[in-house]
This record gives C-alpha cells, sequence and structure tokens, in this order.
C-alpha cells in the first residue's frame, strides 16, 4: 500500500487543521510548530500525526525531521511539502497523490486559481487539463516521490530559506527530463495575497535571516555549480478525462 506524507512547519495564523484534516483523508501530516502559543500547540498535537516545536523555514525543519527520522521517512512513498497558508481541501489532496502515482511523477504541484497569488504564468490553472509537464514546481506547493526527495537531500543546505530551493530540487533530479515533473492542473490552490495573511510580518521575523535568503541561495549556488534560475518550459499536456 502506498504511504503518503504531507509535512508543513506551521505557525499560529494558518487554518491547515481545518482545511487539510477530515475523515476522508487518505494520508498523515507531520508539522513542525514555529510559535510560541502553548494552547495552539495542544491543538494541533490533537488533530495531526506528529508535531514537534522548533524554529525556522518550512524547509529548514522538513530537513532536521528528515534527518532525526530517517525511519519514519522510509516508511513513506510520496511527500507533499506544502506552506502552511496554502489553501487546498483534503479531496484535493488525495487527488494529487493519486495523479502523481498515475503518471509516475517525481515532483509535481497544484495549479494556482485565478484568485491566488503566483509568480510565473506556467502556475496558473488551465482549464480541461489534467496536467502540463514542465521543469518547474514552486517550493510553497511540491509534492514528491521518495526518490527524487532523497536527491534533493543529498544537496539542502540548512542555510536556505525557501529562495531557490524549486529551482535546486529540479537540478537535483536532472534538468532536462521532459516527463517527471508537471503542474495539476486538474487540482487548484489558492497561495494567498500578503494582504489577507494575517501577521505576516511578526510570523515571518521568527525565521533567522529572511531578509537575507536571495543572497544566500545565490551564493550556495554558485558554490554548487547549480543555476541560480533557468527558463521555465512546457513540455506536453495530458488532457482531462472522467477516469483521472
Amino acid at each position: 500500500m502506498t504511504k503518503k506524507m504531507v509535512f508543513s512547519s506551521v505557525g499560529d495564523n494558518t487554518n491547515f487543521d481545518s482545511l487539510w484534516i477530515n475523515d476522508n483523508m487518505d494520508y498523515d501530516i507531520y508539522v513542525i510548530y514555529y510559535g510560541d502559543d502553548e494552547n495552539i500547540f495542544t491543538r494541533y498535537k490533537s488533530k495531526v500525526h506528529y508535531i514537534e516545536q522548533r524554529k525556522g523555514s518550512k524547509f529548514q525543519n522538513f530537513k532536521y525531521f528528515y534527518e532525526k527520522n530517517i525511519e519514519i521517512i522510509n516508511k513513506y512513498d510520496y511527500f507533499f511539502i506544502l506552506d502552511d497558508d496554502i489553501v487546498i481541501d483534503v479531496n484535493s489532496i488525495n487527488n494529487m497523490f493519486k495523479i502523481a502515482s498515475k503518471y509516475n511523477l517525481s515532483i509535481c504541484g497544484p495549479a494556482f486559481l485565478e484568485s491566488s497569488k503566483h509568480s510565473h504564468k506556467i502556475l496558473k490553472q488551465k482549464k480541461d487539463i489534467t496536467l502540463v509537464y514542465t521543469n518547474f514546481v514552486e517550493v510553497n506547493t511540491p509534492l514528491f516521490n521518495k526518490n527524487s526527495l532523497q536527491n534533493l537531500m543529498k544537496w539542502l543546505d540548512n542555510s536556505l530559506i525557501g529562495w531557490g530551493i524549486d529551482f535546486l530540487y529540479i537540478w537535483a533530479n536532472g534538468l532536462n527530463k521532459k516527463t517527471d515533473y508537471a503542474i495539476i492542473h486538474s487540482i487548484g490552490c489558492i497561495n494567498p495575497y500578503e494582504v489577507n495573511k494575517k501577521n505576516l510580518n511578526r510570523e515571518l521575523q521568527l525565521i533567522d535571516k529572511w531578509s537575507s535568503r536571495q543572497k544566500i541561495w545565490k551564493e550556495y549556488a554558485d558554490k554548487i555549480h547549480c543555476p541560480r534560475h533557468f527558463k521555465l518550459e512546457e513540455y506536453g499536456t495530458i488532457y482531462l478525462d472522467n477516469n483521472t
């Protein structure tokens, strides 16, 4: 049986515990809580498979969890590493895992709805399409199979704070692959605009060196000879059908 993990680094101003959790979920949720409110920590603890309290950004905390709990990691086949503010429901998460498995995808992510913040045109949801093969999946919503995650973890440095990691995991798994990475357009999510996020600045201040994250990425990318940025491409389309 395929085992699926959802991981997030969560703060005080998130609705993940109501959006991503119900009786229909076909996955386990693991979180690191970076806040300081014991009541909120207790609430989250009652709902998730695993929780620990620790400062840091999402991938810093995932690296910590990965290295500390490799015996847990080894039980799972797929890993959906979500920002805690992503608006997506349980059925959509279940279907992300199904599509990743069906099409043997190494790394994929949901498309972003019209109302969502999105940094690149290829990430915006297209109608009547299951997926588009591409060479980019944004860092806020990547879903990995185990092999692609292991390839990333060989190169993921603890200094990195979000910026550039989406280029790093494609590079770590091969830049020239045409059917390994995809945006799933049959599944949409919302990355809220900053104006709609509560206490955004206060929570970001909990992450050490947040304001230097772009500089940190540039220095690390140059050190390992990874492209800082590359042209985003779309390679092929699978249109929506009733079996997806």
